[in-house]
Order: C-alpha cells, then structure tokens, then sequence
C-alpha cells in the first residue's frame, strides 16, 4: 500500500509541477534540442514527422500495421495465441524512431519520456479503451540499478498524469535473464518463463489492465509477465507499447 500511495502522491506533484513550469519556462523538442514542441506529441513537426509513426488499420494482436486479409498481421499469425485483447503501437522500431528508443533506453536521455508518454497517451484516448490500471513491465533490480531508471515506468507515470488512469506496479521481475536482443523466439519464451510475479492479488482480481513496455520483437516478455497477471486473477489485458521490432 505504501508503494501504491506513493505513486498517487508523485502522479499529483508532476501535475501540479507540471502546470506550474509551463506557466513560466519553455522547452525545446527534447530530440532535437533545436526547435519547440508543437501540438499533443511534445516533440517539434519536424521530428514528429520523421517518426515511423504506425498507421491504420493496425493489427490487435501486435500494434504493426497489419499487412494482410487476415485480422491478425503475418508475423502474430506465426506466434501462439496472444494472452492480451488489443495491442496499441506508436511507432516502428527502425530509422528516427530507432534512434530516439535507443536514446531513451540506454543513453540515459530520459527527457524523451515525456513525448513517449503524452503520444502513448493520445493514441490510448483515441482507442476507446479505459484500463482500470496502468502497469509498466518491471526490469530486475540489478538492471534498474546499472540503469538508473525503468524506462516502461517514466512513460507509464506520463500516460497516467495525461489521463488520469492510476499507475500500479503491481508486477515484479523474479528472475534474472539475458538480453533478449541475440536469441531465438524459442529461446526468448524459454528464456523469461517464471520471471514475472503479481504481488497484489486484490487489485488484479477481475481488473482491466493496460501492461506498458518499450519494444515488442516475439513478444516473450509481454506474453509471460501477461501470464503472472492472469494467474493473478486479472480479467482483461491491453498492452501498449513505443515500438513494434
């Protein structure tokens, strides 16, 4: 309880500090430190514009645009069955987009949380879904530390302060893996089995959740920390993520 009071109080002080700053101070695109935000994206048109940004109709199972006759696009046709309803996507993982993710994520360049999170959260307005809760996909505690940051919570904290849909860190990553970036889908499912736990089972019971996290390649990840939240008793998953690999 004392970790989820504090994620209330931290989403009302970067509301109240946020309205305040902007009354005073502005800021440049945080991508090209150059021109200034325009319109909801908090990024400059012209870095805006240079987002592979992902384009209707989209596919649910993996946010891609979807490339075929079928629901489904050609790659989740090869994966097994999703554990979640829709899947939302901003962008896809190469060229500017590319760039920018990899910043964010190991460059230490959070100030790219903010465009992340007020695009993440415009397309989860435009979706007509309404989680009950906003739950980041958790690194381990080593990574966090060697980090500096979980990158899915600053984007997650965004969404919830634009949207006012509380964030809940209602996961936890048990079991340190491997980078997934060198292995197979085989390897990646193998890989993360068991590494995810719920650890409020009253707040999963029957609840609607939208999982958040940075890149969806196989899906591995998403599919096995879904899993721990339906163990838990969770009703319904969405997942929303920044870039589809």
């Amino acid at each position: 309880m004392e970790i989820l009071s504090n994620d209330m109080s931290y989403n009302r002080c970067a509301d109240f500090a946020k309205r305040i700053v902007s009354e005073f101070v502005s800021f440049p695109c945080p991508a090209c430190v150059k021109n200034m935000p325009e319109g909801y994206s908090g990024l400059c048109g012209e870095c805006f514009g240079k987002l592979p940004v992902v384009m209707p109709p989209a596919c649910p199972g993996c946010g891609a645009e979807n490339d075929g006759i079928f629901e489904v696009c050609g790659k989740c046709l090869k994966e097994e069955k999703r554990n979640w309803k829709k899947a939302i996507a901003i962008m896809r993982m190469e060229d500017y987009g590319r760039e920018l993710l990899h910043r964010f994520k190991y460059m230490n360049d959070i100030s790219l949380a903010r465009p992340f999170g007020m695009i993440a959260a415009s397309l989860l307005e435009e979706s007509g879904l309404r989680p009950d809760f906003i739950v980041p996909v958790p690194l381990h505690w080593t990574r966090t530390f060697t980090r500096g940051y979980n990158q899915s919570q600053l984007v997650s904290r965004i969404i919830s302060a634009e949207t006012g849909i509380p964030m809940k860190r209602i996961l936890r990553r048990v079991k340190r893996t491997p980078k997934q970036a060198n292995l197979s889908g085989t390897e990646r499912r193998k890989n993360l089995k068991g590494a995810f736990s719920a650890t409020d089972g009253e707040i999963c019971r029957n609840s609607v959740i939208l999982l958040v996290d940075d890149v969806l390649t196989t899906g591995s990840t998403l599919s096995s920390a879904s899993s721990a939240l339906l163990e838990c008793g969770v009703r319904e998953i969405n997942i929303l993520i920044m870039a589809r690999g």
